[in-house]
């Protein structure tokens, strides 16, 4: 019982080899770069104020503005 031999792939070229790393190199560049300036964009919309916060109701509370113990 003889069984099927698949054929041999062939030995790959030296030059497609060449342009398919170049190709790879060229492929990091550009995510790196289009990560970067994601990277920057998400920066600059954290940095950025989103309006007028109330002194009474934000996070902190206006502890230093209003006192309702004080009177």
């Amino acid at each position: 019982m003889c069984l099927p031999r698949s054929p041999r792939t062939p030995a790959p070229d030296p030059e497609l080899e060449k342009e398919r790393e170049s190709e790879k190199a060229k492929e990091q560049v550009k995510t790196s770069e289009m990560k970067q300036e994601a990277l920057e964009e998400t920066v600059s919309r954290k940095r950025k104020g989103t309006g007028r916060r109330s002194l009474l109701t934000g996070s902190g509370g206006g502890v230093g503005f209003y006192n309702r113990y004080d009177s």
